[in-house]
């Protein structure tokens, strides 16, 4: 099923840029320091772990997104795969994931930006910026995909030249006994490690949402993951290795890539990293403004939502209703939480859309072969990867958990609601 009502503007390039600016945002600038603290420099391996089980998730989003070219990612995929109800509690929760994703990355953004105003990152002024960033970027996105995406495009190239800066000159400062003990407090956090840092990697899924605005979405899907997945990889492993290495005060310190580029590079060299941090939380800001309304336009697009949120402008094709409900959304949990509880939060009610969408290959691949891509090892891999993602949440504080089950039954009432209501028989009227 294809979307009629948007406009098929993005490319490839688009697309890995989306990805990118989707996955490289404040986690791996801001978490660094916490992880270092519970686990010391064996927290890499936490999050090597972690790259590798989005990697393993990636190959299933990759497999399933080749029978799709339309708007919605994980909610579309589970909705043909499981049925009406199991598909909008998954759309349900990518809305929740999207809304608590963009909350945490503007609290994060104001994080940053302290380090050159410290009054912007707690207070009232926090607020206020934070605030704005989701207001400018959603006026921006209100005149339409292309403009989003170029946004998008830009900061993906301003924040990959400095951390390349980083990761390059930093090889040269590095110290080997900063590695030293290198696992302190034995392996007993590798799991809660591993979760706080997933959230470094989450937000490539996202890439896959607005596959009713792509070209050729079958093929620059697939494409788009595992060159995401590569570069991310790659350099979170040289960014944090570095951190280490060069900085040995990094447990604990709230922006840790920043003081490390700072020591090595001196004031100057810390400067061009710390605006590069910025430009990087900022564009992964834009990313969420492009992406968390096509979530609400998918499920409305369907009847699962009010279909005022399915209404695009007719010269833009921007679903300006559902931009203006995320703007509001976004504000209102962005003034209540602080970023790394958003954060770790995000990555829970993220399970909600992996886990399907690795079953659905299993689905599908019943329902007949596919014509593009398909995830090598038979059921190896999506089995394999929906008992990590189990075994994660088992070890994830069970507050968290509730939360999210209470984000789940929350949409119970919502989708019987869109029964009654008879919002797909609108539609179609």
């Amino acid at each position: 099923m294809a979307d009629a009502q948007l406009k098929r503007s993005l490319g490839l390039a688009t697309v890995v840029s989306l990805g990118i600016n989707g996955v490289i945002g404040q986690g791996i600038f801001l978490l660094p320091g916490k992880a270092a603290g519970m686990m010391g420099p064996a927290a890499g391996v936490a999050l090597a772990l972690g790259g590798l089980l989005c990697f393993l998730i990636a190959l299933c989003f990759a497999e399933v997104s080749t029978r799709f070219d339309a708007t919605g990612g994980a909610y579309v995929y589970a909705r043909e795969a499981f049925g009406d109800f199991v598909g909008f509690e998954v759309g349900w929760m990518t809305c929740c994931v999207g809304i608590i994703s963009w909350a945490a990355l503007s609290n994060g953004f104001t994080l940053v930006l302290g380090h050159f105003i410290p009054e912007v990152s707690d207070g009232w002024l926090q607020a206020v910026v934070a605030v704005a960033v989701i207001t400018m970027l959603s006026a921006v996105n209100w005149m339409g995909a292309r403009w989003g995406a170029a946004v998008v495009k830009f900061f993906t190239v301003a924040k990959l030249v400095p951390l390349t800066v980083f990761i390059v000159v930093g090889l040269f400062f590095i110290e080997p006994t900063n590695f030293e003990p290198f696992a302190p407090m034995g392996t007993a956090p590798l799991a809660e490690t591993t979760m706080l840092l997933l959230y470094a990697y989450a937000g490539f899924e996202t890439l896959v949402v607005p596959a009713g605005e792509m070209e050729n979405p079958q093929k620059n899907v697939p494409r788009a993951l595992f060159i995401v997945m590569t570069l991310v990889t790659v350099i979170y492993m040289g960014i944090f290795g570095v951190a280490v290495g060069t900085f040995g005060g990094i447990a604990g310190h709230p922006n840790p890539v920043a003081a490390a580029s700072a020591a090595f590079m001196g004031p100057v060299g810390g400067t061009l990293i710390a605006v590069g941090i910025c430009l990087s939380v900022f564009g992964t800001n834009s990313g969420s403004a492009l992406v968390t309304p096509r979530r609400f336009f998918a499920l409305a697009e369907r009847g699962d939502l009010p279909p005022v949120l399915s209404q695009t402008d007719l010269k833009t094709g921007a679903p300006r209703a559902a931009i203006l409900l995320t703007w509001a959304l976004s504000v209102g949990l962005s003034l209540s939480g602080s970023f790394v509880e958003l954060a770790v939060l995000g990555v829970v009610a993220r399970f909600a859309q992996y886990i399907p969408t690795c079953i659905a290959v299993l689905v599908f691949r019943r329902k007949g072969p596919s014509s593009g891509f398909i995830v090598p090892g038979g059921a190896v891999i999506p089995v394999v990867t929906i008992l990590m993602c189990v075994g994660l949440l088992a070890a994830t504080d069970p507050s968290r958990l509730i939360k999210g089950a209470a984000a789940l039954a929350l949409g119970v009432p919502l989708y019987f609601l869109s029964r009654h209501a008879g919002w797909a028989s609108k539609l179609k009227a």
